[in-house]
């Protein structure tokens, strides 16, 4: 097991450093979601990346899993981000996100709830993830492999926030721009129907390898809209009712 995670961890690695594509198939594959997190921590350590965040989500058989955003893929809002390559790769998403103010730490027998989860946030904001498979036959790739890829993370652009005070979470009207035109208006739209859920579930379920949910990093709960392919340069923009708005300028190398 350990030979394995070691060599996909490399091919990540590599994928990631010459921005080159691998193709799923028997070599190149991760065999189970616990593989998955110890991949996560291998290429995490071989980078030498900070993880300033977790993406999570419900896989299947109902079962919580998580990702990290790692300090190195996050932009600035406003900021840029260049693709060497087809951006027909990747995928624009509006998310809310909660920040930590304390640990939440693994408790097995007093579950977390929604009360503490809000107790232990600091701050919530706005965000845009770009969406950017490692692997050119993205389509092919079953979920323990893509959750080794961090769930086909790309980047993610943290916005500006608020608290969450009188602000009903699952109801927060969502506007995306594209190129100065709206694309997206709606109210709510997370596909859970409570972007809470996600993140109570992984706090109970915890069982990544890189230390598990800290005060300081980020939390973004999934997408509020329909992902949609970005295919050419474009510039972004997401506003959430009442938490505030982020941006982003995607463009391809010369």
């Amino acid at each position: 097991m350990m030979a394995a995670v070691e060599v996909l961890a490399d091919q990540l690695v590599q994928a990631r450093q010459s921005r080159s594509f691998l193709v799923f198939g028997k070599d190149v594959c991760c065999r189970s979601a616990a593989e998955a997190y110890l991949v996560q921590a291998a290429v995490v350590q071989r980078l030498g990346a900070g993880v300033a965040g977790w993406k999570v989500g419900i896989g299947p058989d109902n079962v919580p899993m998580a990702a990290p955003v790692l300090e190195s893929d996050l932009i600035c809002d406003a900021g840029a981000f260049t693709l060497s390559g087809d951006l027909s790769s990747v995928k624009a998403e509006a998310e809310l996100a909660l920040r930590l103010g304390q640990d939440l730490p693994r408790r097995p027998g007093a579950p977390y709830t929604t009360a503490d989860i809000l107790e232990a946030v600091s701050d919530i904001f706005c965000g845009i993830e770009l969406v950017n498979t490692r692997f050119r036959n993205d389509s092919e790739v079953d979920f323990a492999t893509r959750l080794a890829d961090n769930f086909a993370h790309g980047a993610y652009i943290r916005g500006s926030g608020s608290t969450t005070d009188g602000l009903d979470l699952a109801r927060l009207r969502c506007v995306v721009w594209r190129n100065g035109t709206i694309v997206c208006d709606h109210i709510g739209g997370h596909p859970l129907g409570h972007p809470l859920i996600p993140v109570v579930a992984w706090a109970n379920a915890q069982c990544d390898r890189l230390g598990g949910l800290r005060a300081g990093q980020f939390i973004t709960t999934g997408t509020l809209i329909d992902p949609f392919a970005i295919n050419e340069a474009a510039s972004l923009r997401v506003e959430l009712e009442g938490t505030g708005a982020a941006s982003v300028s995607v463009s391809i190398a010369g």
